[in-house]
């Protein structure tokens, strides 16, 4: 099946193992199946632990550096600081993330007027206090507050553009 994760299994002489063409592959050769569009699902043979994420993070650090760029240091920062619940958190983000970029590749023209990105990005982050010791959440009346202020300066804004268009109607 198309959809299923191609299976390959990494040996102890660090050696990757497709089971779909039976033969050894190197690591640009599995960034190679990941570009045409399969996806990969690498085991441990001993130990049968998924290590995908290492390998592709391998991948990402080893022959695609500059997409390291994606990740601000701050982001970086946090996440070495982060403490379970924020680890938890940020898997969450990240896993909603994923659901909105799909969206916006399926949809794509249409999308782009309705919704940008770096708002709800910069709406999270706002969320977040960065403290000596990590990442501490913002109290709820807090967040409230500050978007309270944010939505009063958007309205104020939108009003003097009303006013604009009904001063140059006339």
């Amino acid at each position: 099946m198309a959809d299923e994760p191609i299976q390959i299994k990494r040996y102890p002489n660090r050696r990757f193992y497709a089971r779909n063409t039976s033969k050894y592959v190197s690591l640009p050769e599995i960034e190679e199946i990941i570009l045409q569009g399969n996806t990969v699902d690498v085991r441990d043979s001993q130990s049968g632990e998924d290590i995908t994420r290492n390998v592709l993070a391998q991948i990402i650090m080893d022959r695609q550096p500059e997409k390291m760029a994606l990740f601000p240091i701050d982001m970086l920062h946090y996440i070495v600081r982060s403490n379970d619940m924020m680890t938890e958190f940020l898997r969450d983000y990240f896993r909603h993330s994923l659901t909105y970029l799909d969206y916006l590749k399926q949809h794509g023209a249409t999308a782009r007027g309705l919704v940008n990105p770096m708002h709800w990005v910069k709406a999270w982050m706002e969320g977040f206090r960065p403290t000596k010791n990590g990442t501490e959440l913002l109290r709820e009346e807090e967040v409230a507050g500050s978007r309270e202020s944010e939505l009063a300066n958007r309205v104020e804004e939108l009003e003097e553009r009303i006013r604009q268009l009904e001063t140059a109607k006339a």
